[in-house]
């Protein structure tokens, strides 16, 4: 039995145990992590139907078919432009209840509705929940895909000519990805200069960076279809006492969560130390996210890091602990890095340096 084969046996056991007779599976990371093809089909609809009883069943137009490799046991179902799609999938439900994933458009599933009114149709984390704890080989590939990040973020501090603006650093991190045969960024980098850093998700723009400014780097990359994900904050000028003493709130907090991160330990839990530690510093109001997110085929992915998330950490996941302090109109600082659960703790991914670092003005 192949890994392909596995997850979807898997997918059908929590069909069972949740009572969905039929699960629709139309993300386009479900359908990597169950088939291992990359299916992008545009507008046309295209998705694998999982079916307790009978074989699963992967709808798709004809244009697409001649690039697919798929795994043992799965039927294909080809419509072409003339056909309805949606007729092609209402003749496979026979069962009451259809389960959903995250992202398929909701025409279809109007559609389907109104062919179908008697199915129940219920959301379904089914699949996104399996991919939650990754395997040795998810793994092994996302520590490959941090170590490229590592050295990207290296050649960017060492090699990226100041001064420049926001957008001009962000092409060098997609020549420096380039370099190390990685085409694709898993997202737009985040780069903030000065008071650009003090807002987490700043959009990229001309900002020209000055002498004495934080310098927020964000970035990732796509490696064989698993994304890595790394922030590091700089200063560009002389030592800087107010960054300096910022930095090292962030870094001691960060440093603290990751030491608590092991299989039985709560989410909760680990975005709260973080809380606490910024609230005895009288920062905690300028932390404005979550402590981190699950990483994988997607950039956001389950688990999720909050106060309200009580479920446990478990052996195999992989996430990032990115705490920040936002200071309006000065500077902010963020520090993430992503990590592995092992069975008694967790390894860490992203191994950049995360001591004080200054940009050389010269």
């Amino acid at each position: 039995m192949n890994v392909f084969t596995d997850r979807v046996k898997k997918c059908l056991q929590l069909m069972q145990g949740a009572e969905i007779g039929h699960l629709l599976v139309s993300s386009k990371y479900n359908m990597y992590y169950l088939t291992g093809q990359a299916i992008n089909t545009g507008e046309r609809l295209s998705c694998l139907l999982l079916d307790l009883n009978a074989p699963p069943k992967l709808i798709i137009h004809e244009m697409f078919v001649g690039q697919l490799t798929l795994p043992q046991g799965i039927e294909l179902l080809v419509w072409k432009d003339e056909d309805d799609p949606i007729r092609l999938l209402g003749s496979c439900l026979r069962n009451k209840v259809l389960g959903v994933d995250q992202s398929w458009p909701s025409h279809f599933l109007i559609d389907t509705m109104s062919l179908k009114p008697s199915l129940e149709i219920r959301k379904s984390t089914v699949v996104e929940k399996l991919r939650e704890i990754k395997d040795a080989e998810e793994i092994q590939i996302l520590q490959q895909s941090s170590r490229i990040a590592d050295a990207v973020m290296h050649q960017v501090i060492q090699l990226q000519h100041l001064p420049a603006t926001e957008m001009q650093v962000a092409e060098t991190i997609r020549s420096f990805f380039g370099e190390h045969q990685v085409s694709e960024l898993s997202f737009k980098p985040i780069i903030g200069f000065g008071r650009n850093s003090a807002n987490p998700h700043h959009e990229l723009g001309d900002t020209v960076l000055l002498p004495d400014q934080a310098v927020v780097i964000d970035m990732g990359g796509l490696f064989r279809h698993y994304c890595s994900d790394i922030t590091r904050t700089l200063f560009y000028g002389k030592p800087n006492s107010r960054f300096e003493e910022i930095y090292k709130i962030v870094q001691f907090a960060q440093e603290q969560a990751i030491s608590l991160v092991k299989p039985g330990v709560s989410f909760a839990e680990i975005d709260l130390s973080i809380r606490r530690e910024f609230t005895k510093w009288g920062y905690d109001r300028y932390f404005t996210h979550r402590t981190g997110h699950g990483l994988g085929l997607e950039l956001h992915e389950g688990p999720f890091l909050h106060r309200n998330n009580q479920d446990e950490i478990q052996e195999g996941m992989v996430f990032s602990v990115e705490p920040g302090i936002y200071l309006p109109d000065e500077f902010g600082i963020r520090i993430e890095d992503i990590v592995a659960v092992t069975s008694n703790g967790c390894e860490l991914l992203t191994r950049s340096p995360k001591e004080v670092t200054y940009f050389d003005i010269h």
